[in-house]
């Protein structure tokens, strides 16, 4: 199940879609179907345009990134929900290459999860920081590259626990829930925040309420007075084409998780 809902994933990515869609209409310019090929082209164009035109990615990506607020204040958390026992960081993959630096075979959402991680248990320093992630690809789990990574550049703050057997944010969950014990107290989930709608429904799927520390976004508001670049909001650009990628890989993992009856029905 882990290999197919993987290799649906990458199928269904807007990019492969547009691929696809591009191969058919030009196997139908070569048929007595020729005027459905090119109108199939002409729509795979502009839809590529739109998929890669930052209004169009950041009104798909912003409902998930705005649904769970930046935990901002932690102090106010323990006030309102009691001691902080536990920060969980959802891992977020790496590709292992002996002639880079550590920081280079992390990938870079997973260095920023870390990174918030980290900055939360500075706040709870009697928290436990759980690495979670395991080996996709090779044969060194995620979150041993992380906890590496946050040796090397001297970023130890606490406690910290590594949970190298699962493979995605559904195993995360299921793992986390078996490891804590009853007498656990308030849990911080942190991850990127396209994925903490997902990653909440997971959790609570397991009778888990952490409090969600989202981090990573990618809709982020203008700096005052910055200006913007010229072609702004008219050129398409790779970074948008990843972040509607993100909203498309995000909505679907949501709808998956509902399927299978691992995200609570309450969950939209």
């Amino acid at each position: 199940m882990f290999v197919i809902s993987k290799l649906a994933g990458a199928v269904l990515m807007p990019l492969s879609l547009l691929v696809l869609a591009g191969i058919l209409g030009v196997i139908l310019l070569l048929t007595r179907y020729w005027r459905w090929g090119r109108g199939v082209l002409i729509g795979t164009v502009v839809a590529l345009y739109l998929a890669s035109w930052e209004p169009t990615a950041s009104r798909l990506l912003a409902p998930l990134e705005q649904r769970y607020p930046a935990l901002l204040d932690p102090a106010g958390v323990a006030e309102t929900q009691g001691p902080v026992t536990d920060i969980v960081v959802l891992g977020h993959g790496h590709r292992l290459d002996p002639q880079l630096p550590i920081t280079a075979q992390a990938n870079a959402d997973g260095v920023t999860r870390v990174l918030e991680g980290v900055r939360l248990q500075r706040h709870f320093p009697d928290s436990t920081l759980w690495l979670t992630g395991g080996a996709v690809r090779g044969d060194t789990p995620n979150s041993e590259v992380l906890y590496r990574l946050m040796g090397e550049v001297g970023l130890d703050a606490g406690a910290v626990e590594r949970l190298a057997e699962p493979r995605n944010t559904a195993e995360e969950a299921q793992a986390v829930a078996e490891r804590l014990t009853d007498d656990a107290g308030t849990i911080i989930l942190v991850t990127e925040a396209s994925h903490m709608p997902r990653a909440m429904g997971l959790f609570r799927g397991q009778e888990l309420e952490p409090i969600p520390a989202p981090t990573r976004h990618r809709v982020r508001a203008h700096e005052p007075d910055a200006g913007t670049h010229p072609g702004h909001g008219v050129r398409p650009s790779v970074h948008a084409l990843h972040m509607t990628k993100r909203a498309f890989h995000e909505y679907l993992g949501m709808a998956w998780g509902r399927m299978r009856g691992q995200i609570p029905a309450a969950e939209d």
